[in-house]
């Protein structure tokens, strides 16, 4: 694969030159699944990979995804320069006050009892505060499975008579989030919604529906 990019240059020059020419979101987005067909079509053509099975060319896809947006991630993560960084400090701040004197008990969580042995939740909160290690949205979503994936088989060895619902899950999430503070949330939240959204699946559209839900939430919670 290596040796793969490193012919492939020309398009990555032409990737970085011509996405900060894009100004609104939709053509930024279009360039980008343009140009990832466009080259991933080139690797399959390519003599190396023609006899490669199915799962090595989706790896290898996989790879050039990460490849290409390592060189955009900055312009495609913000694109509105300070503004974005600026109301990502915020709200970062805003959640490291909360974390200061959020409990389980608090009255717009209400976590039962029966949920709170694993409290605060390490092991998601590990998950979740990696997000931004990432630089593909596919990724970052990958993160919030592996959380909300977390969550849930420990509130289902809690209570065993019972499978948790949303209504379970969503105040741990919360709290979880509050306590890990991952740096960059809604910038997060505008990059993978711009760059993956329309190829999320049923499931990961509806983790990462519930994990934007709890971010919207936590904007409001004093």
């Amino acid at each position: 694969m290596r040796m793969f990019l490193e012919k492939q240059q020309k398009m990555i020059n032409y990737l970085i030159k011509g996405f900060v020419t894009f100004r609104s979101p939709d053509e930024k987005t279009d360039f980008v699944e343009k140009f990832l067909r466009e080259i991933c079509s080139i690797m399959e053509e390519d003599d190396i990979w023609k006899a490669a099975s199915d799962i090595q060319l989706e790896a290898a896809r996989l790879l050039i995804e990460r490849f290409a947006m390592s060189h955009i991630y900055t312009h495609a993560m913000f694109p509105n320069g300070e503004m974005d960084v600026s109301r990502d400090i915020l709200l970062h701040k805003h959640i490291k006050e909360l974390s200061r004197t959020i409990t389980p008990q608090h009255r717009m969580l209400c976590i039962p009892n029966h949920y709170r042995h694993e409290c605060p939740w390490p092991s998601a909160q590990a998950e979740i505060y990696k997000i931004n290690v990432y630089k593909t949205p596919r990724d970052k979503l990958a993160c919030v499975l592996r959380c909300s994936t977390t969550i849930m088989n420990i509130l289902s060895m809690s209570n065993e008579k019972s499978v948790p619902a949303a209504d379970d899950f969503m105040p741990v999430l919360i709290f979880v989030l509050i306590k890990a503070n991952p740096p960059s949330l809604l910038s997060t939240v505008q990059y993978v919604n711009s760059f993956y959204e329309k190829r999320m699946t049923g499931e990961e559209m509806y983790w990462w529906m519930q994990f934007s839900s709890a971010i919207e939430f936590v904007k409001t919670l004093d």
